[in-house]
């Protein structure tokens, strides 16, 4: 599914979001605080977006299971003059191709409810990261504010799954992420995941009106 919608996804992710999936990479980057001399795994990395605006981390590696995400990736990465500092691998999140307390931070952008195993992508994630290392996790919420979360479930029942299927021509991808987002847990929950996972201080805050959660945790 994720190979099928390749080409269209990033156009889709602007387009879904008005723009405002830029901003909200942006604040999970920054979050890490990076300094210039760190190493970043990027996990579920898609067509590596997150990788190209980390421009603060020295060294990035990008991980992710569609060949054809990363391809896409690929180019943009050459186009950018990023493929010295930016290496995209096929790999699987539950069993990241990397050492032990390799990383000093990892991202994950809206793909972690797309993991079969979560909690496994989180101890994996946890098994990389040096201690004190940085994690920021973007994922989509629901709001609690009852105007705001009427309209958008209506936007993400309905409409967004129109405008997908219209733009991707894929039937069956833009109806499972609100369904995706429906199964995954809640914020409080995915927290909880993660500090059983090895990580210390976990936050959950929310974005746009809960419409996206930023988590932000440090390796324990």
């Amino acid at each position: 599914m994720f190979d099928a919608i390749a080409p269209r996804y990033d156009l889709l992710n602007h387009v879904l979001s008005a723009g405002i999936d830029r901003r909200w990479r942006a604040r999970a980057i920054r979050s890490l605080e990076l300094s210039g001399r760190e190493q970043l795994v990027d996990v579920c990395a898609g067509t590596a977006d997150v990788a190209l605006q980390a421009a603060g981390a020295r060294r990035i590696v990008g991980v992710d299971f569609a060949a054809a995400m990363l391809r896409i990736g690929l180019q943009k990465v050459k186009a950018a003059g990023q493929a010295h500092r930016i290496t995209l691998v096929h790999g699987d999140a539950i069993s990241l191709p990397l050492g032990d307390r390799t990383a000093d931070a990892a991202t994950v952008a809206f793909g972690i409810r797309n993991v079969e195993q979560p909690e496994l992508a989180c101890v994996e994630m946890a098994r990389v990261l040096r201690r004190g290392g940085r994690l920021a996790i973007l994922e989509f919420g629901v709001p609690r504010i009852p105007g705001i979360r009427t309209f958008y479930l209506w936007y993400f029942k309905y409409l967004l799954p129109l405008i997908g299927r219209t733009v991707s021509g894929h039937n069956a991808a833009y109806s499972y992420l609100p369904a995706s987002v429906g199964s995954f847990p809640p914020p409080a929950e995915f927290a909880q995941m993660l500090s059983r996972a090895g990580f210390a201080d976990v936050k959950a805050v929310p974005l746009t009106f809960g419409i996206v959660y930023l988590y932000t945790a440090v390796r324990r």
